[in-house]
Parts: structure tokens; C-alpha cells; sequence
């Protein structure tokens, strides 16, 4: 946890970013043309210190958009970091209530330096029996160049391959912005 910490500045690096998912273990994701997570801090957390016991609290709003035109705008889902642990909680609306019933213990893999636009951000979780990559960049037209360079890094450094990963069918003209999600990130 120091050294994601250290390279995330204590996870404010992951907040005020809209995170574009490139791939995934979960075949499903190959059927989103659109797929984004804006991430940010809860009013008041962001000058916070992480602490080993009390949650430093986060939102995640993510919007998928499939190949077919289905679009879904998740409601915000919860996120909390301490020391030890950065965790999930996927939000379910239920209409009368959203309600945040479990936390996923995530597990960083690999995070992008100094904001990068040509690394990947590489997330690991275990849920509902499944075991889970995602990867997220700044940028959602990543170059096949720099992709082949970060699955390389991941083949070598995690023992990670590149098959097992479903791509999202990302436009090549796709332009940030044009799915609702704010323009924000470090240029």
C-alpha cells in the first residue's frame, strides 16, 4: 500500500479524473462501445490524511454506453481508502433508496506516472466468485503501441497476459466529452 499511495499522492492522483476503461477480464466489457468513472472526493475529505482505521470517502460515478446504444448511468458509487485498504461499494437503486450493501476490497496493480495519458491504471478485485483485472487510462485512444508497452510491463512485472483481456470497442474518433463526462483531466 505505501508505494501506490506514494505514487497516487495519498489517492488524490485518482480523484478529479475521469478514468476510461480500456479492457477487462469479464468478457461483458467487449460489448460497451462507451465505458468511464469519474472519480472524486466526498465534500471536506480531500485535505484529510489517510489514517490506518477511519475511511477517507470518495464518489465514483461510471456511465457505460454498449455497442448496441444501451446507455446506463450508474448511481454514484461510495469509495473509501485508509492506509491498508482502498474498497468499492457498488451502489444499487432500488428507486425509494440507493443502497451500498457490500464493500470490494480492491487491489492496485499498476498506476500511471505523474498523469500519464500512455500508462495503464490496473485495478484487481474478487467478486461474486470471479477474479477481476480492470484497466483504466486517462486517455481512451491509447495508441497499440503504448498498450503493447503497458501489457508487456504487466506480463513481466505481474505475470498478467494480455489474453485474458476483453477490450472496450472505444471509436477512433471518439472525443472526451462527448458522453457526458467532464473534460478534466491533466493535459
Amino acid at each position: 500500500w505505501e508505494e501506490f499511495y506514494e505514487k497516487t499522492d495519498n489517492a488524490n492522483k485518482l480523484m478529479d479524473r475521469v478514468w476510461y476503461c480500456l479492457a477487462a477480464t469479464d468478457k461483458n466489457v467487449a460489448e460497451e462501445a462507451i465505458f468511464w468513472e469519474h472519480w472524486y472526493w466526498e465534500e471536506g475529505e480531500a485535505e484529510k490524511e489517510l489514517d490506518k482505521k477511519k475511511k477517507k470517502k470518495a464518489c465514483n460515478h461510471t456511465y457505460t454506453k454498449s455497442t448496441e446504444g444501451k446507455e446506463i448511468d450508474f448511481p454514484i458509487w461510495p469509495l473509501t481508502f485508509t492506509t491498508e485498504s482502498f474498497k468499492m461499494h457498488p451502489a444499487i437503486d432500488c428507486k425509494c433508496a440507493i443502497l451500498t450493501p457490500i464493500g470490494l476490497k480492491m487491489q492496485p496493480v499498476a498506476f500511471p506516472t505523474d498523469d500519464s495519458r500512455t500508462e495503464f491504471r490496473v485495478d484487481y478485485v474478487e467478486a461474486m466468485g470471479k477474479k477481476l483485472y480492470f484497466i483504466f487510462a486517462l486517455d481512451p485512444l491509447m495508441s497499440e503501441e503504448d498498450k503493447t508497452a503497458n501489457f508487456e510491463k504487466l506480463e513481466k512485472e505481474n505475470e498478467i497476459l494480455r489474453e485474458w483481456f476483453h477490450e472496450v470497442q472505444w471509436d477512433s474518433k471518439y472525443e472526451i466529452g462527448s458522453a457526458g463526462e467532464p473534460d478534466i483531466n491533466p493535459k
